[in-house]
């Protein structure tokens, strides 16, 4: 049966990822569907828009959204279009409100009929045929998570790249301009530093999958993810964990799981190694949409 997946965006790509993993995940199970993205509204046409709904569209079949800007819209055009509304977080609206809610482990949700729980965020990234033996690098920065410690970084990261392996970097958006440039003045063999500032959009899904490892910093939880999805051995570099910290605690379950390797282990000799079994949580709750009978 043919129809529309609706995607409401806030703007943020982070956000926008998330829901377009489910969305790409369902098109693949169910490939006639159209995937559509749809701006959030501002808040008094939302509500306007609830209010009077007027004719939806007649194929609409199901609504994903992330972010919290989204809320509103979802539930509007959920009246319009008279179809399923999924938010992929924990909302800052009563879960009752929507049909679904696909809640990452770490926001501290109960899985019910009503609210799945995923192993942290849902996310685009599929594994590749064949990858390479490069390695990867991921650097986040200061967060409410994890204490920034850049000096422990940079001798984490110069026992990392030994010479043996060719290293790409990328920073983030979060990455203090004097730790890239520590890192660039340090000269280390094998090493390619970029800014993400002057990568292309889409630099960091069409590198991970071909990557054969990666390591991110612990704060780059969505990172973590994503490489984990690509089917890339994982590693996370050591920085101290903030007291109380959900971000954290998800990532020493990893770590305990042995889905990713901390740096600690590393540094004795191990080398982290790929997940056994395939990490596809956006494909495993797009399998159950479907079972539920939604499209």
């Amino acid at each position: 049966m043919q129809g529309t997946i609706g995607v409401v965006s806030d703007g943020k790509p982070g956000h926008l990822n998330q829901s377009l993993g489910l969305a790409d995940a369902l098109q693949r199970l169910r490939p006639e569907l159209e995937v559509q993205e749809i701006p959030a509204m501002p808040v008094h046409q939302a509500f306007g828009k609830w209010l009077w709904p007027g004719k939806g569209q007649q194929n609409m079949r199901l609504l994903i959204g992330a972010g919290h800007g989204t809320h509103l819209s979802l539930l509007a055009l959920r009246r319009a279009y008279c179809c399923p509304a999924i938010v992929l977080m924990r909302p800052s609206l009563p879960g009752a409100f929507f049909d679904l809610r696909i809640e990452p482990r770490h926001d501290g949700g109960i899985e019910s009929e009503r609210c799945w729980i995923s192993e942290g965020p849902l996310n685009r990234m599929q594994p590749a045929g064949s990858r390479s033996n490069d390695g990867l690098i991921l650097i986040g920065g200061p967060s409410p998570h994890f204490a920034w410690d850049g000096e422990a970084l940079l001798v984490q990261i110069q026992c990392l790249c030994d010479g043996h392996r060719q290293w790409q970097l990328s920073g983030s958006r979060r990455t203090p301009p004097e730790f890239l440039q520590a890192l660039a003045n340090l000269d280390v063999p094998g090493l390619t530093v970029h800014d993400a500032a002057s990568l292309p959009a889409a630099w960091l899904a069409t590198q991970l999958p071909r990557c054969a490892s990666c390591w991110v910093t612990p704060d780059s939880a969505s990172m973590v993810y994503e490489a984990l999805t690509a089917g890339c051995a994982v590693g996370v570099f050591d920085l101290p964990a903030q007291a109380g910290s959900r971000v954290a605690t998800a990532i020493e379950g990893l770590c305990a799981r042995r889905m990713i390797m901390p740096f600690d282990a590393f540094a004795t000799g191990t080398e982290p190694s790929a997940p056994d079994v395939a990490f596809a949580e956006a494909d495993r709750c797009a399998q159950r949409i479907i079972e539920r009978g939604w499209l």
